[in-house]
């Protein structure tokens, strides 16, 4: 990954930062909200897939968080700060039993796998009825202030989860850079030739997928506090957890630093307009047009929105992309001439 200019950084975290010093819209807040918790969900998904990884099981990790900061706070009066980092450990301790019995299956098998993982904590959810309160859910308390994370307004919740979501860009950044980073990307291009190596790979990819889980944990637990009332039906929901990040990072850039978080941008304010339009009597024409788009989008980028980016600025400086031969043969050549 080449190193971010300092514009790039600088222009997204100054619009970020003002965006609620210009507008008082609660409904355009509510949307900034929504944005940067898929930013940090898709982040969390995606490092998965920096080893190839698609999983759709991320609702599951996501209900996790969220019933544990509800839980703690209504029967125990937990603080849901505290509440929050117990929701990302809960939900990584969740991940391992997904992971052992799992972590060997393959492709499309692990992807079904877990997103038939999430459907049984759903319906777990709604049987235990002493503890979930059943499909009527939990209602959390709505004491204002900062130690509480309750507030009447937006902005403070926008800051909050911005702080969350450049914590969890951070954590992807370092992950991709890392020992970690680099056996996921090299078990993403042929995983038997690492096994060959002596790498363990099951035990990366379980890894990956803890700390992936806790990150998703811990989203899930801000949005219990944030929409204040949570149930099986939509802290479980597959569509808004599990295949929203996944197109998100699909269609941003799949294994990319940037994609996800550009991915999110893009569809979560899509979505939500889509929704916003053809509710009503034409509800579920919104989901016709958001697959219209997707189809098109994939059909036309198929290595994602970075990706094309970085074809466009090619071809702008009429350049072409290098051939995988050629740039295997100048690596060796470069490593010839440095010996």
């Amino acid at each position: 990954m080449k190193k971010l200019s300092l514009p790039w950084i600088i222009v997204p975290a100054a619009i970020a930062l003002l965006f609620p010093l210009v507008t008082s819209d609660q409904y355009l807040l509510h949307i900034g909200v929504l944005v940067l918790m898929y930013i940090g969900i898709t982040v969390a998904w995606n490092i998965l897939a920096f080893g190839g990884i698609l999983s759709l099981g991320h609702a599951a990790f996501f209900g996790l968080g969220a019933y544990t900061v509800a839980i703690l706070y209504v029967d125990f009066g937990v603080n849901p700060w505290i509440g929050i980092v117990a929701g990302g450990l809960v939900a990584g301790l969740g991940s391992l039993f997904l992971a052992i019995p799992m972590v060997r299956l393959r492709g499309p098998f692990f992807t079904l796998a877990t997103l038939a993982f999430v459907e049984v904590l759903r319906l777990l959810a709604i049987w235990a009825v002493p503890v979930t309160n059943g499909s009527v859910g939990i209602t959390t308390p709505a004491d204002e202030g900062f130690l509480y994370i309750a507030f009447q307004d937006r902005e403070p919740y926008y800051y909050i989860v911005m702080a969350m979501a450049v914590l969890a860009i951070w954590a992807s950044i370092w992950i991709y850079r890392s020992k970690l980073g680099y056996h996921l990307r090299a078990i993403a291009s042929d995983e038997e030739a690492v096994q060959a190596l002596g790498v363990k790979t099951n035990r990366i990819k379980v890894l990956a997928l803890v700390i992936s889980a806790s990150m998703t944990g811990v989203f899930g637990a801000f949005a219990a506090i944030y929409f204040f009332v949570i149930d099986p039906a939509t802290q479980f929901n597959a569509s808004l957890y599990s295949i929203q990040p996944a197109l998100n990072g699909i269609i941003g850039g799949m294994g990319t630093i940037a994609g996800p978080i550009v991915g999110a941008i893009v569809m979560t304010p899509l979505g939500e307009w889509l929704r916003v339009t053809f509710s009503g009597a034409a509800q579920g024409v919104n989901f016709m047009i958001y697959g219209i788009v997707l189809i098109v989008m994939v059909r036309m980028l198929p290595g994602g929105l970075v990706d094309g980016y970085h074809a466009v600025i090619r071809r702008l400086k009429g350049k072409k992309r290098p051939e995988p031969a050629a740039e295997a043969a100048a690596s060796t050549d470069k490593k010839e001439n440095e010996r």
